[in-house]
């Protein structure tokens, strides 16, 4: 669900994959009450890649304001990113 919420970030919005990652959390629920937990992992995900944080297009308007190239600012935002979202699906496999 990580992964899959990643990549329908990188449109660079963060909430455009949403219903794809509803649907996948749903079929891989099953009968457990695990889709709820499933689906926010992914949206946390796709707006953490494309909601401004990794993703240089949708850094532009920021880093203008603040006068840095959007990639350098990409660049530091990949490391704690990355953290939290191992964390966050750690976190997420125990709520399941």
């Amino acid at each position: 669900m990580t992964v899959t919420g990643a990549v329908t970030g990188m449109d660079g919005s963060g909430f455009s994959g949403i219903s794809l990652v509803g649907s996948i959390a749903t079929m891989f629920a099953g009968s457990a009450d695990s889709a709820p937990v499933l689906t926010a992992l992914g949206q946390v995900a796709a707006i953490w890649v494309g909601g401004g944080t990794l993703i240089p297009w949708a850094l532009i308007p920021a880093a203008a304001i603040c006068g840095v190239s959007p990639f350098e600012l990409a660049r530091r935002n990949l490391k704690p990113v990355l953290l939290g979202l191992l964390v966050t699906t750690i976190v997420a496999i125990f709520l399941i």
